[in-house]
């Protein structure tokens, strides 16, 4: 006989089939492999390039705003800047095109590895070291998009990769702006951003400047020292009371931190943008000046780092050992040093008595 399938069984069927077809055949020239993101905007995908045998990241446009002409241009826009900012520390745009459905899509560089925000939520406070390595590399990414008048706006750990080599990319350009150009891609007032690591300019519907990047930075490198972000509050409106009032002091930072390092700090997170560093360079430059005791290359033992740390196994920081040992050495001789002038000056009366 032959057996018949109840409705609801056919309806199972059904559903399970249209959940296996959750993966496209192809995106453009791509095989895609996983979703691995989703946002308001788009979707991300890992793909295949079969032509080069590599791996490429896909944003593609959702389909519900491919008739907003205001986001096709933010969306095409972002392939632009990204094109034109060619750095070791900024993630490679490949190719911008439009599917036949209507939707925009972007390939870029596949970077493999781990965001910043992944990373502090295992481990919320990085030592010394990882912290002003970090600062210091996505300085140097901003130096190059400011000289090509470009402003992120939206920089926040989860846009900062940390690749298992240890060097580190900047990530997602979606609302950049071009600072030099003639015409604004958002309304006059309008917020765009991230509230939590927003600068009080960009709260306030300010202008934004390259200055307000140094900003979000600080909020960035204040959250790695105290192990949370001071600014944070339970609602979007009281985080931005906390960015506009609340002041960070040298005084709020742990003990461990170098006191030349906290006032680094707190400068990058003045108000006014005018009390912080005049540009990129100027910060990187300052940075680099805290960072003398360190090694050169940091890149290999940050990812011994984050290999020990993801894997939540003992990692002996040698970097952080020695520049404590540093530190106190200095400290031993500053006090020493009276001593040590008595002794001499004693030494030489002897001589010549």
């Amino acid at each position: 006989m032959e057996s018949k399938t109840k409705p609801e069984e056919k309806e199972k069927t059904t559903v399970k089939r249209t959940r296996k077809k959750v993966v496209p055949d192809k995106i453009g020239g791509y095989k895609p492999v996983q979703k691995i993101g989703e946002g308001a905007m788009g979707e991300i995908w890992l793909c295949e390039d079969p032509s080069l045998s590599r791996k490429v990241v896909v944003k593609q446009m959702q389909a519900s705003l491919t008739g907003y002409e205001d986001l096709i241009q933010r969306f095409q826009r972002e392939a632009i800047l990204l094109a034109h900012l060619n750095h070791p520390n900024i993630v490679h745009a490949y190719s911008v095109w439009q599917e036949r459905n209507g939707r925009l899509s972007l390939a870029m560089e596949f970077v493999h590895g781990k965001n910043l925000r992944e990373i502090l939520d295992i481990c919320a406070r990085p030592p010394v070291w990882v912290v002003c390595y970090i600062l210091h590399e996505i300085l140097q990414a901003l130096v190059c998009a400011h000289k090509h008048q470009i402003i992120h706006r939206d920089l926040k750990p989860s846009n900062m990769m940390v690749e298992k080599n240890g060097k580190i990319r900047l990530l997602d350009f979606g609302i950049a702006r071009n600072a030099g150009a003639g015409q604004e891609m958002t309304l006059p007032g309008s917020v765009l951003g991230t509230a939590a690591y927003m600068s009080p300019e960009q709260i306030s519907a300010q202008p934004v400047t390259p200055l307000s990047d140094l900003f979000s930075l600080g909020i960035i490198a204040s959250e790695m020292l105290l192990g949370k972000n001071p600014f944070r509050g339970e609602t979007i409106e009281q985080t931005s009371q906390f960015i506009l009032n609340v002041k960070l002091s040298p005084k709020h930072f742990p003990a461990d931190v170098p006191k030349p390092l906290r006032h680094f700090v707190c400068k990058m997170l003045e108000k006014k943008p005018q009390n912080r560093f005049k540009d990129a360079q100027a910060a990187a430059d300052a940075l680099a000046n805290l960072m003398v005791d360190f090694p050169r290359q940091l890149d290999l033992p940050l990812a011994q780092w984050l290999r020990a740390t993801c894997a939540q196994v003992p990692y002996t920081d040698v970097i952080q050992q020695n520049y404590s040992r540093k530190k106190w050495i200095i400290f031993g001789l500053g006090a020493l040093a009276p001593t040590l002038l008595f002794v001499l000056i004693f030494v030489i009366k002897g001589l010549f008595s």
